[in-house]
């Protein structure tokens, strides 16, 4: 009773204490699980380095977090420095575009004809007011003035009380800035130390877990290999729609190759954003220069083809790696996509596996337990029917058909050669003694068969 009474208590504080850590680490989960996951994919380079440093775990833990910072940075780096190079182009030669030139040219044309066309605007103004209200040019233009002097008085009133919201803006995304440095920072500490104490962390874990460790070892090979799947699906749909994208808009004129294909697949790991914010621009762009056909066969292009792209990609490598069934991993995509926002693409696969693996492991659980109650109690049952059987079978050689004696002596050889298996030695014998016996019992059963029953 006294423990009994110490293992609630201890139950007790585990609760209160495990929800309290939780909310505490809550607004790091997120790159806690990040770099879990980047810790798990990044395996074969900590092994390369531990081959290469001595088995020296934390000068490979810091090799490897290294790398994958490097590997994450530059690519962002020289990628954004070349489309930032090619946008600088883009805005020279359309500076220089002749197009460009000749609607500037006509807005000074127009700017410089607003005398005349002010003077007849307000002599039909005149025409259609009284003559109590007709004014001259000038003095329109004086009640314009004044009009407008008391709307940026009225503004400059309203800006005071924007500069409060101004601030609180700034402050926001300040906030906003530190966080994100922070997070940053915890990724590649925990990354670090997932890659040096992992197999600590491991331990640990299937010592306090009470559950099998064959169990622990299979849930956590199904979910590396899902998060292996979802990450090499995602990037894979990411590319192949910013290729689709980008190869379409060059063939219809768009140059920057390098600018399109960057932003296409940027905008392509955005599940709530999508490829439509390249192409839709550059259909627009067309639509407005007079191309209709060329712009609706790429709205179309983008709406129907590459906007399916990312699905099918993605349904594909779920289904290829961790064998979800395809209806399954749409689902888990879009689902996770509608409950937990951005994160719910990588985190929804993942946990649809997790739980076909539990379900797995449940259902293997339940046979064994099953087979260890019911089983001596089904066998000890079918024994019973088979001495009943053969009890009935034997009453006399008139009324005993040839199936009965098949069963009954089939039975009694089953219970001969399961007694002799329980007696030393009894295996080898019923091997050498129960073959003659049978014999003997089918050449009597085949004598009374031709044997005709005795007349009354």
């Amino acid at each position: 009773m006294v423990r009994l009474v110490s293992l609630s208590i201890l139950l007790t504080l585990i609760i209160v204490l495990g929800i309290t850590f939780f909310r505490v680490i809550a607004p790091y989960l997120l790159p806690l699980f990040l770099a879990g996951v980047v810790a798990l994919l990044c395996q074969p380079v900590f092994r390369y380095f531990l081959v290469r440093t001595g088995q020296k775990l934390r000068l490979s833990a810091g090799l490897t977090t290294a790398s994958v910072v490097a590997a994450i940075m530059i690519p962002l780096l020289v990628g954004t420095l070349m489309a930032s190079l090619q946008l600088y182009v883009f805005a020279l030669n359309v500076s220089d575009d002749t197009a460009w030139r000749n609607l500037f040219g006509s807005v000074d044309a127009e700017i410089e004809g607003e005398a005349s066309f002010s003077q007849q605007a307000t002599n039909v103004i005149n025409d259609m007011l009284p003559a109590s209200y007709q004014r001259t040019p000038e003095q329109w233009r004086e009640l314009v003035q004044r009009k407008l002097r008391d709307l940026l008085r009225g503004l400059g009133d309203r800006s005071l009380g924007l500069a409060g919201q101004t601030f609180d803006v700034l402050t926001g995304i300040l906030a906003t800035t530190v966080a994100v440095l922070l997070s940053l920072v915890i990724f590649v500490v925990a990354l670090y130390y997932f890659l040096a104490d992992g197999t600590v962390l491991i331990d640990a874990t299937e010592e306090l877990i009470p559950v099998h460790v064959e169990y622990q070892r299979q849930l956590r090979h199904e979910f590396a290999t899902a998060v292996r799947s979802v990450v090499v699906a995602t990037f894979l749909a990411a590319i192949v729609q910013g290729m689709a994208t980008s190869v379409v808009l060059l063939l219809l004129g768009f140059g920057h190759f390098m600018v399109l294909t960057l932003l296409a697949t940027v905008s392509a790991l955005i599940p709530m954003a999508g490829t439509w914010l390249v192409w839709g621009p550059c259909a627009i762009v067309l639509f407005v220069q007079g191309h209709w056909i060329q712009a609706t066969l790429l709205a179309i292009y983008g709406a129907a083809f590459v906007g399916v792209l990312d699905n099918v990609v993605r349904t594909y490598v779920l289904n290829t790696d961790i064998k979800l069934h395809p209806l399954l991993a749409l689902i888990s995509v879009l689902g996770g996509l509608q409950v937990l926002g951005l994160w719910g693409v990588f985190i929804g696969p993942i946990v649809a596996s997790c739980l076909h693996a539990l379900v797995r492991i449940f259902n293997h659980e339940l046979v064994e337990l099953s087979r260890q109650r019911f089983g001596p109690a089904a066998e000890a049952e079918e024994l019973e029917r088979g001495g009943a059987g053969t009890t009935s079978g034997t009453v006399g050689p008139e009324t005993t058909s040839p199936a009965s004696v098949d069963t009954s002596l089939e039975s009694g050889a089953s219970r001969e050669a399961a007694s002799s298996r329980d007696e030393p030695g009894g295996a080898t014998a019923a091997s050498h003694e129960g073959e003659p016996a049978r014999k003997r019992r089918r050449r009597r059963r085949r004598r009374r068969r031709r044997t005709p029953p005795a007349s009354e």
